[in-house]
């Protein structure tokens, strides 16, 4: 039996196998809707599809089941990430109109041959680009392929996917992450009047090469202020950042610069998005009160440490929603969606040892705070220590291989902590500094945290939401029509 201290109570994750990257995250007729890359069968086949949560308020979510499956062609080895595109409107009671956005995956796609006659970087791989639409966010039509590799520019090679779709300065843009036939990032840009036709407008490349792939681009958009944010893999590592090899970040345009106008990125501008262990492929969306929210996976393909431990039927989860918000200098701050304080219950002053009910709390510290130490159940440490904001596993079983990581930081002024099971979240400074890291602790009913930092704390015990829909939501096997599951990375 797994340990059941690993259970998340308000992070997000499939009922049952494989979950990786946040999709088509919107708000829709009131509604917010999280789709997610979902498994079947992991871990033994790899042919993804797309779950499927909704909630009123960011807090209590009903799971919708798996809306879109592979069932055509141009998608039959998987139904690779994507976006919403909301049309105002549109609908034919009135209403808004849903169409997403994603890649169809396709590999091996001549007959006759071996999986072994290709190499799926400049042969054997189709990225298709293709659109549904729905009504009630759930129900979808038919799939129509707006975009093969054909269309795309010949520098690209096989690997095009990915399209994040928005409206500016009259037309319908769309992103899509690549890899150049000289093994660098980049990106396309299209543009449409329609959301049906696309015309290719440029490519956005690095002056110096940038990791080998760019995967799930965004456009971000604050105060007047445009940046690009991708997931680039292959970034070399080195001693206070880049991590990990896949490691999502984002570049601010020089003031008055659009994206649409942009051709070459300045690599050294890269900012990190998030210094823990489990933190790729955020998506962001504008939700209805004007807020861009950002949503990551708490997971990684990241082969430095070993992610899955024995005796668990689920794997991975979403970060809490995080609010982005832009701070003078240009960086971007992240803090947990407010919403997520209905979950608190009666708080207690942080002591040097505090127990509280349950395993999910919400740790809020205010300093200065100087250097110090909080302990999770003697087996995970946050740390601030000669200019060093860091954590720490302090026993090898609740590590998971994972090793010990800090970033240099010249003062620390305030930090919260969210612990829920397995998954814990730290922002420090306002949200200008996050790690997103799992943790398999003891089994305990309780969490105890011990703390040696000065400043004021107050701990919250967060409710469970998520119990009864995990125990009750059985993810159905995919009505696939029979396509070959051989799947090449």
């Amino acid at each position: 039996m797994p340990n059941q201290s690993w259970e998340v109570g308000f992070h997000l994750r499939s009922p049952r196998n494989w979950l990786n990257d946040p999709n088509g995250l919107c708000q829709f007729r009131g509604t917010y809707r999280f789709f997610y890359q979902y498994d079947h069968d992991w871990p033994t086949v790899d042919q993804k599809a797309w779950g499927q949560f909704s909630s009123p308020d960011l807090v209590h979510w009903t799971y919708e089941g798996v809306p879109i499956q592979p069932s055509i062609p141009e998608d039959r080895h998987g139904v690779f990430s994507g976006c919403t595109y909301v049309e105002r409107g549109a609908a034919a009671d009135g209403g808004d109109f849903m169409r997403v956005y994603y890649t169809g995956n396709v590999v091996d796609p001549v007959p006759g041959h071996s999986p072994k006659d290709f190499d799926y970087v400049y042969a054997g791989r189709e990225g298709n680009t293709l659109t549904a639409t729905s009504e009630d966010g759930v129900h979808f039509g038919p799939k129509q392929v707006l975009l093969r590799n054909s269309d795309y520019p010949e520098e690209c090679s096989c690997h095009v996917r990915d399209p994040k779709v928005w409206d500016q300065a009259g037309k319908r843009r769309m992103l899509l992450g690549a890899r150049h036939v000289d093994t660098r990032g980049m990106c396309l840009l299209f543009d449409s009047d329609d959301g049906i036709t696309w015309t290719f407008r440029h490519a956005v490349n690095s002056e110096y090469a940038f990791g080998f792939v760019w995967e799930c681009p965004n456009i971000v958009q604050l105060d007047g202020h445009e940046y690009l944010a991708i997931s680039p893999q292959g970034l070399p590592r080195l001693q206070d950042r880049w991590f990990n090899r896949w490691t999502p970040g984002y570049f601010e345009l020089p003031a008055g610069q659009r994206l649409i106008d942009t051709e070459v990125i300045d690599e050294r501008t890269f900012v990190q998005w998030d210094f823990g262990h489990d933190f790729y492929a955020p998506q962001t969306f504008v939700d209805d009160a004007g807020r861009t929210i950002l949503v990551g996976w708490m997971g990684t393909f990241d082969e430095y440490y070993t992610s899955v431990p024995d005796g668990l039927d689920w794997w991975h989860c979403m970060t809490v929603p995080r609010v982005l918000a832009r701070r003078e200098d240009g960086r971007i701050l992240q803090t947990p969606a407010p919403e997520l304080e209905q979950l608190r219950g009666t708080g207690q002053a942080l002591e040097r040892t505090t127990s509280v009910q349950g395993r999910g709390a919400d740790l809020v510290l205010e300093g200065p705070l100087g250097s110090g130490t909080l302990t999770v159940d003697n087996s995970f440490q946050v740390y601030y220590e000669q200019g060093r904001l860091g954590i720490r596993y302090l026993d090898e079983a609740g590590a998971a291989g994972r090793q010990d990581r800090s970033i240099p930081l010249e003062q620390l002024f305030d930090l919260r902590v969210l612990v829920d099971g397995s998954a814990i979240e730290i922002f420090a400074n306002g949200g200008a500094e996050t790690f997103a890291s799992r943790w398999f602790g003891p089994e305990k009913a309780d969490l105890t945290l011990t703390s040696t930092f000065g400043g004021t704390g107050t701990v919250y015990p967060m409710a469970n939401t998520m119990a009864q829909m995990y125990a009750t939501a059985k993810a159905p096997e995919l009505d696939l029509p029979g396509w070959n599951q051989t799947i090449a990375r």
